[in-house]
């Protein structure tokens, strides 16, 4: 027994080699017999076509401090740093220092920071709640930033007054909050949330009736910011993502039961285009203004659309959406004139029948965390060239 138990192990050891050894290596969907290769369909027909403001909001836990104006928008970042010393005298100058990674681009006025005091309460989470009348200006030289900020950031020292310090206290008040702002542009700062980056408040003092002089050096214990500001609540035949105060694009494409073929050219019969594999699909969407993205990574999100009354631009919330299983991000360094979004498995999803082709949304995943803005040609209008498409790569069914 044992003996014919091993020579049927055997047999089945040199049949699996001979299965692996007649699969073709340059056929990875199929096999020798079935003769099947991936092809591919370019789809360019689209229905409808707008962008549309989505709603945004700071967690708290952003990597990066945005302050500055541009395009109707506002931002201001706020600081907190606690464990301050009471009935003190400073002997040495506070310094300010903030990591800048990013400005806006060169400009005929300069870039310059202005210090303000918030006296109020905040919570990382909810700065939308800061209110204007309780930021005061505080007697702070502007500070201008440097033309150009290095990739992996500048450290920025900014002198204060030693006065703001010693009167840092406010009633009810948790902590010494410092407002940033921003003049003729924007900027971006590495938070709290970066580590050892983050804010950093330094000075030497002597407390009352001592000789000793101590130093207070601390990051900040609490940053965030406040985005206030107006954008169009649609943009009919435009495509754009934008990251404050976010704006999604919305494209619906034509998937004709005549675009796909078998091997022979013929048409695939709409059982066929249930059955056959998406290899891959892209929406493939041409570059019309890149203030921001240049060697900084833009990543992208698909949304499956659930609601079946999109007949014309409109604002779409949260619960016309869905994202179907294996949806990832796809991201590329925007330093050509295209980028392409992977939307393979809601391709897949639409042609297996699964949901019906009500559109897609493609939103930034980097949305309310930095000024990243992308401009896309949209297909009504767009020069010769830059019309955006969807490209399909798919296998047919081996079985009919």
């Amino acid at each position: 027994m044992k003996s014919l138990r091993q020579t049927a192990g055997i047999i089945l050891c040199l049949a699996t080699l001979m299965l692996i050894g007649c699969t073709r290596k340059d056929n990875l969907t199929g096999n020798d017999w079935s003769n099947l290769h991936p092809q591919v369909a370019t789809a360019d027909s689209f229905e409808l076509g707008f962008s549309y403001q989505a709603e945004g909001k700071v967690k708290g836990t952003e990597t990066r401090l945005v302050c500055g104006s541009q395009d109707l928008l506002e931002a201001l970042a706020v600081l907190r740093f606690t464990g301050l010393p009471e009935d003190f005298e400073i002997i040495e100058a506070p310094v300010l220092k903030l990591v800048a990674t990013r400005r806006s681009p060169l400009s005929r006025e300069p870039l310059e920071l202005t210090f303000h005091k918030l006296s109020q309460d905040w919570a990382a989470d909810s700065t939308d709640l800061i209110l204007d009348s309780n930021i005061s200006a505080l007697p702070v030289p502007t500070y201008p930033l440097p033309d150009s900020v290095s990739a992996d950031g500048d450290t920025l020292e900014v002198d204060l007054d030693s006065a703001i310090i010693q009167n840092w206290e406010t009633e009810g008040v948790t902590g010494f909050n410092l407002v940033l702002k921003a003049l003729g542009g924007w900027a971006e700062f590495k938070s709290a949330e970066t580590g050892g980056y983050g804010p950093l408040l330094t000075f030497k003092y002597q407390l009352a009736g001592e000789a000793d002089t101590l130093t207070y050096s601390q990051r900040a214990s609490r940053d965030s910011y406040r985005v206030t500001g107006e954008q169009a609540e649609t943009l009919a035949s435009a495509w754009q993502l934008k990251n404050l105060l976010p704006q999604r694009l919305y494209a619906k494409f034509q998937l004709n039961d005549n675009l796909f073929q078998d091997m022979d050219g013929n048409a695939l019969s709409s059982e066929e285009i249930k059955r056959m594999t998406i290899n891959k699909a892209e929406l493939v969407l041409f570059v019309k203004d890149n203030p921001y993205y240049g060697s900084t990574a833009c990543y992208f999100y698909p949304y499956s659309v659930k609601s079946d009354s999109v007949d014309s631009p409109m604002v779409l919330a949260a619960s016309d959406l869905e994202s179907i299983g294996y949806t990832f991000s796809s991201g590329t360094i925007v330093n050509k004139d295209s980028v392409a979004v992977e939307i393979t498995s809601i391709v897949q999803a639409i042609t297996s029948g699964d949901i019906q082709n009500r559109g897609v949304v493609i939103k930034a995943t980097s949305e309310m965390q930095n000024y990243g803005s992308l401009g896309f040609w949209h297909y009504a209008d767009a020069q010769s060239g830059k019309k955006p498409y969807v490209k399909i790569y798919y296998t047919i069914p081996y079985l009919k």
